[in-house]
């Protein structure tokens, strides 16, 4: 037996000394802080301090040196994270990440967003590409002793610089993904093609713009492919997606008489965070000049912030992209009906590299409105953002970075092409705006929301609206402005209308309205409120369905009585449990037997088609076909589907909200071997809210409920001298797995709280590295 001991004890020892190596592998790639480090490129010594949380407070002679500065300090902190978005601005995932990524590659090809970097580059001015080249010379300054990321490591993947390609790319791939309503027509197309007209307009916000007679359906299979490469369910590329609420207070509301500022964008969860904290500062030619706030690893500037002038913050809307059911020659697959005849497609050939394989080969056949997303049937897409020609570019975001007038603004806004997009804003002269922005077309016919014949003449566009002509307000009667995803009014020209339901724009509203004297504390408060206007617009008519039924006295039914009075979806209370239970058990009674398993799934996996289609049906349209004259029996059933559902839990699981609905923030990599979710996730999380609240959770409704997005970022000001600052993000600015700035922010921002930002750098602290010329 003392052999086994021996053989217990050497054991012991070799899991230790694993764990040892393991650990300071892990540690190795955490960055130290040089105390003077040679840059070469700058123009004068750049001084960094950093706060508590390790956001940097930058101090340079100019911009052009402080975004250097940036470059050197995203590459530190986020080179996987810039990794990633770069290889998806190029459609060069699966160079890296292998043949599972193929068909994402192939998705970005063929909607033009590498064609896009490319253009984006070749229109850049020299003070551009200046701003642009000094961002990569930090980046690769960083490169020179940067100890490669844990993923990097993981994958036997190399550093390799940067160029000007990889910051146009990610410009790229950030426009594409702000423009996201080509998977919304493609769902419609699907769940329509087998209904008729009269049941198909339910998914149709104004009537049905899709022909009757559809030539050919997509094979369902062919459906959730395209909808996993449009990156719904990608394992590893997580992008942007600019949604968010935004709000702006004038003075003549605000309790000091100072203008106020809320911001939080909403994305999807991950580990690190999408955005990365900075603050820059630097002399401009009239003063003293700053640019704070969220950006993008990969990108120089600020995407949402704020400088010594002013604050902005894009919350995504308009619909930049239409699907056309394109028409083929059985006898050429290169020849197709056109508006005015037949005509001949235009063809490229595009080498993607394949980790472990031989380079594909994909053929992007180019039709009269654009690029085919898929071959069969054919259908190709139109997307504004690939019109923009030679006048529009990165520019925008720089001049949006350094404006200190109102009118410097408005006209950096005048430039950007993409993505479409509401920017609220305020400054420090009291004025409170919002405008629309982006590239938008003026359409033939539809309202884009499903797929139009390419042969038809009136599908056409007409052109593109004029960025200066899109919806606009300065300085309201009403001292406040509030945006939120919902649909932009009054129209013409239209926008969108496929938007997020108005459930979070209008609670905002009825908060400011009510409101006489707002200040910093409330302005912090509400964007973490939990209120379901959802459940108080629904529930009275759910609940109305079980009166002289069995169930009109039921526990649950009393429960959500009382709850639908003030429907706060806390953590703790079993009432959003069952609302949203009884919401779903009654779009599968009917939806699930007309639209199959597949396509309900589908349509619960796009949950403003879902709210926009069943929450009319319960509150609009009591008569519509989909009730089949039996709406109380169904509203009725659903109901006692909940109460089964109850039955067969065991206590304690399921009980209440926050037994079912957590927040899970995930690495990318987490998944690829077994133990890293230990290492690099976080969670998952008992959490209140929801798809329709303001402090948003967004779930999807086929993988209820686990919340996979929401705010990334959470930023009040006060426009006062100096500001007042409040912001967190879930998660940290690091993205190192083992440093102590991975999670930090995590508690405060879980807590619905902020952290004080100073306002200068000198309140950060002590400078900790000076990088010299």
């Amino acid at each position: 037996m003392r052999w086994l001991r021996r053989l217990g004890a050497l054991s012991l020892v070799a899991i230790f000394l694993l764990l040892v190596t393991v650990w300071w592998l892990l540690q190795r790639p955490i960055p130290g802080d040089p105390v003077e480090l040679a840059a070469s490129g700058l123009e004068a010594p750049v001084q960094i301090r950093y706060d508590g949380r390790r956001r940097p407070f930058v101090t340079a002679v100019s911009f052009t040196d402080a975004v250097y500065t940036q470059g050197w300090l995203h590459a530190r902190e986020r080179f996987w994270q810039m990794e990633l978005l770069r290889r998806a601005g190029k459609g060069r995932l699966a160079e890296l990440l292998g043949r599972g990524l193929l068909a994402t590659d192939e998705e970005l090809h063929r909607a033009g967003v590498p064609a896009l970097a490319e253009q984006m580059a070749a229109n850049a001015d020299a003070a551009t590409l200046a701003v642009v080249d000094a961002y990569l010379a930090g980046i690769n300054l960083a490169l020179v002793d940067l100890v490669p990321p844990v993923e990097f490591m993981l994958l036997g993947a190399d550093l390799t610089p940067w160029t000007r390609a990889d910051v146009f790319a990610i410009g790229g791939v950030m426009a594409f993904q702000s423009g996201r309503n080509m998977r919304n027509e493609l769902l419609r197309l699907n769940l329509m093609t087998d209904l008729t007209p009269e049941l198909a307009s339910l998914f149709l916000a104004q009537g049905s713009d899709l022909p009757v007679s559809v030539p050919e359906r997509i094979p369902f299979d062919r459906y959730l492919a395209l909808e996993a490469a449009l990156g719904s369910e990608q394992p590893f590329y997580q992008p942007p997606l600019l949604g968010s609420n935004g709000w702006v207070v004038g003075p003549s509301r605000s309790a000091t008489g100072q203008g106020l500022f809320a911001f939080d964008s909403h994305d999807g969860w991950g580990m690190p965070s999408l955005f990365y904290e900075v603050h820059l500062f630097f002399p401009g030619p009239s003063g003293p000049e700053s640019v704070r706030g969220f950006s993008v690893p990969g990108l120089p500037g600020a995407i949402n912030g704020f400088n010594e002038f002013m604050a902005w913050g894009f919350t995504n809307i308009g619909d930049s992209q239409d699907l056309y059911l394109e028409t083929r020659d059985p006898e050429n697959p290169l020849r197709f009906k056109g508006r005015e005849g037949w005509y001949e497609a235009e063809v490229t050939t595009v080498a993607i590299p394949v980790a472990g394989a031989e380079d594909h080969e994909l053929a992007i056949v180019r039709t009269e409105n654009g690029p085919l997303i898929q071959t069969s049937p054919p259908i190709s897409l139109r997307w504004s953002a690939a019109e923009i020609g030679t006048e529009y570019g990165l520019d925008a975001l720089f001049l949006l970075n350094r404006a200190t007038s109102l009118e410097a603004f408005m006209a950096a806004i005048d430039r950007f092409p993409a993505p479409s997009a509401n920017v609220t804003y305020a400054d420090v002269a009291g004025n409170i705006v919002f405008r629309t922005l982006g590239l938008l077309p003026e359409r033939g016919s539809g309202s884009g929301l499903a797929p139009l014949p390419a042969d038809d003449p009136a599908s056409a566009w007409r052109g593109l609206l004029p960025l200066t002509g899109l919806p606009r307000s300065v300085n309201p009667e009403t001292g406040y402005l509030v945006k939120a995803n919902a649909r932009v009014l009054p129209e013409p020209p239209l926008i969108s209308a496929d938007n997020a339901p108005g459930y979070r724009q209008a609670r905002l509203e009825t908060l400011l309205a009510a409101e006489r004297a707002v200040d910093f504390k409330k302005m912090s408060a509400w964007q973490g409120d939990w209120y379901n206007l959802q459940a108080e617009w629904l529930l009275p008519e759910m609940l109305d369905a079980l009166r002289g039924s069995e169930f009109e006295s039921h526990q649950v039914a009393v429960t959500l009585e009382y709850w639908s009075t003030r429907p706060l979806n806390e953590p703790e209370l079993a009432a959003p449990l069952y609302f949203n239970e009884w919401y779903l058990a009654l779009a599968r009674r009917l939806f699930a037997e007309r639209l199959g398993e597949d396509r309900f799934q589908a349509l619960l996996g796009n949950s403003y088609v879902l709210n926009h289609a069943l929450d009319r049906l319960i509150v609009l349209a009591p008569d519509s076909p989909w009730w089949g004259g039996a709406r109380r029996d169904l509203i009725r059933s659903a109901f006692a589907d909940v109460l089964a559902a109850a039955d067969r839990r065991e206590p304690p699981r399921g009980q209440v909200w926050g037994d079912v609905h957590q927040l899970l923030f995930k690495h990318e990599m987490s998944g690829a071997v077994p133990g890293l979710d230990l290492l690099f996730d976080r969670g998952p999380f008992a959490w209140g809210g929801g798809n329709p609240t303001v402090g948003r959770a967004r779930f999807r409704y086929n993988r209820p409920y686990t919340a996979t997005g929401g705010a990334t970022v959470r930023l009040v000001l006060e426009l006062s001298q100096p500001m007042r600052i409040g912001a967190i993000m879930p998660g940290g600015q690091s993205g190192h797995a083992l440093s102590a700035h991975y999670d930090d922010q995590l508690p405060v921002w879980m807590d619905r709280t902020l952290d004080v930002i100073p306002a200068t750098p000198q309140e950060a602290g002590d400078v900790v590295t000076t990088l010299l010329p």
